[in-house]
């Protein structure tokens, strides 16, 4: 342990506990719901969160992925909802950016807080982890339903093909005749 931290020094900080505490649960809830996003991605296109954690990629660019697997997902109800979903992800990311990417200041009350466009009082922080909150409830859910059975197109037609060939006493594939091809 170094001497600042064993001395306690960031217990020295001009910050009250409330804050801190509304502060912590805005990037709780924000990290809850951007991991939610990626096990959706993942359903959605099986690699997904090796790509996303291999390269290391940021809330934004974790959105943009999102937006682009969900944009191209076979036409259903439930694509629309989970493209919605992205859509809101992306504008919390921002939301998110601008607190964590916030500026010590102090506040018009005197208190020390973080500013952005604005001062960003517990209120804010409290609005932003229930807003982070509801979108990664809303992803749980479909990801628990919907996404549970969900098969990608390209496993899909993988199966498929795979479905139709077979192995001979020789040892050579060869494929069994469709549905359509068996004759009586």
């Amino acid at each position: 342990m170094s001497d600042a931290s064993s001395n306690g020094a960031r217990l020295r900080q001009a910050v009250k506990a409330d804050y801190l505490a509304a502060l912590g649960m805005a990037a709780w809830s924000f990290a809850s719901c951007e991991w939610q996003v990626c096990w959706c991605c993942e359903k959605i296109k099986p690699g997904s969160l090796r790509k996303i954690v291999g390269d290391e990629l940021t809330a934004g660019k974790i959105a943009a992925h999102f937006k682009n697997l969900t944009r191209n997902m076979p036409k259903s109800a439930e694509r629309e909802q989970l493209k919605d979903l992205a859509e809101e992800f992306a504008t919390l990311v921002e939301r998110r950016n601008s607190i964590i990417h916030g500026k010590p200041c102090t506040g018009p009350n005197g208190e020390s807080r973080l500013s952005s466009a604005g001062v960003i009082e517990i209120p804010d922080l409290e609005d932003a982890a229930d807003a982070f909150a509801e979108c990664c409830s809303k992803l749980n859910r479909i990801f628990h339903s919907f996404l549970k059975t969900y098969v990608p197109p390209h496993v899909q037609r993988a199966a498929n093909i795979s479905l139709q060939l077979t192995i001979d006493a020789r040892g050579r594939p060869r494929q069994l005749p469709l549905s359509s091809d068996v004759r009586p």
